[in-house]
């Protein structure tokens, strides 16, 4: 016999698997036999292949589930090929799966190094869209844990005790990505249609885990489209902030254009300052960044050209007006770059007791607010 359906078509990922069907022991409840969970994973490998995805398997010993599981899963017809990874390490496990020879075109071996297989095992789970827990001790906990930690979808069934039915505890306490009734599937008792059931919980949380992680990635567009725009707005700005100089040097003098060009200018080039160092920092919300950047550049530029009026009362009317604009524009970036230390500072000021305005009380002369 031969596999059939060579192609990819219709697979929707690989599902590792892992675990092992134990002794029952006495208190464990409800009671199994090791026949009915080779049973469970056999109609498991079964459910997964008809649900169209490949399997993720290490070794062929007969006390893991592996055997039973790629038993059932080549029970299906077609086979397709190149649907069972194999990951054993370098030596060491066996990989004689039976019914290998009749469909070896359906198996892809390929060693990791060491010879440890939980090596091999956690290294697979880079690959892998789902993990099926079946039995098992404490490579089995651990493998969820680690899952879990990953946000891949996992299938700890219950019914056959081990480490899956503690992975399933702990599932019920941090659920990830799986559903109260998918919880509920995994730990009910196994009976017909339940590899079924168990394979659609599983297909679940892989569905909403590629949406979140689609809403998430088109979140991070959006953000750097946003960054982007932000960037290119904020650089237009400064290229007309800075196309106010020869602006002003052309209007020869004139008083009114230049006091406009110190104004527009400082505001352009201050809500370009703000625009761009928002948008490096967080992507967007440079709107509400353009308006507290064009206030502090405003803030900042006005108490710069009033200290230059203090000492030079005629400045704006004279010919050094026009070279204090590159200034005014410089003063007006760094303030609308720098807008929440501007409005830190602001907000440390006290109203009676700054020293700016203390400089400008008369020499000796009190106020109430200091006794």
């Amino acid at each position: 016999m031969t596999s059939g359906a060579s192609g990819s078509a219709g697979r929707r990922g690989k599902i590792a698997i892992v675990g092992g069907i134990r002794p029952c022991g006495p208190g464990d409840e409800p009671p199994w036999s090791e026949e009915a969970g080779a049973r469970a994973a056999s109609e498991i490998g079964a459910a997964l292949a008809k649900a169209g995805y490949d399997l993720i398997v290490y070794s062929s010993a007969e006390k893991f589930v592996e055997r039973d599981v790629v038993g059932g899963y080549l029970s299906v017809e077609p086979v397709r090929a190149g649907s069972i990874h194999v990951r054993p390490p370098y030596v060491g496990p066996r990989i004689d799966f039976p019914h290998a020879p009749e469909h070896s075109d359906a198996f892809v071996v390929r060693h990791e190094a060491g010879t440890d297989w939980e090596i091999a095992y956690y290294r697979s789970l880079r690959e892998a869209e789902g993990v099926v827990l079946l039995g098992g001790g404490r490579t089995t906990l651990i493998t969820a844990m680690v899952a879990t930690a990953f946000d891949i979808p996992i299938a700890p069934v219950a019914a056959f005790g081990g480490g899956a039915r503690k992975a399933w505890v702990t599932l019920g306490r941090n659920a990830n990505s799986a559903t109260p009734e998918e919880i509920s599937t995994f730990g009910a008792a196994w009976r017909t249609g339940s590899a079924e059931s168990v394979v659609a919980a599983l297909t679940g949380q892989g569905e909403r885990h590629r949406s979140l992680e689609s809403q998430r990635k088109t979140a991070q567009r959006r953000i750097a489209y946003r960054a982007n725009a932000g960037l290119v707005l904020g650089a237009l700005l400064l290229v007309a902030g800075l196309a106010t100089i020869p602006l002003v040097y052309a209007g020869d003098g004139n008083a009114s254009l230049t006091l406009i060009g110190l104004i527009a200018g400082s505001l352009l080039t201050a809500t370009a300052g703000a625009i761009s160092r928002t948008a490096v920092d967080r992507g967007d919300g440079w709107g509400r960044a353009a308006v507290l950047g064009m206030s502090a550049g405003a803030i900042a530029v006005l108490l710069f050209i009033s200290a230059q009026l203090a000492t030079s009362p005629d400045l704006l009317s004279g010919p050094d007006a026009r070279r204090l604009l590159f200034f005014v524009l410089s003063v007006g970036f760094i303030a609308g770059f720098t807008f929440d230390a501007v409005y830190a500072k602001v907000r440390q000021q006290d109203a009676l007791h700054g020293t700016g305005l203390q400089s400008v009380l008369p020499d000796g002369q009190e106020h109430s607010g200091d006794r």
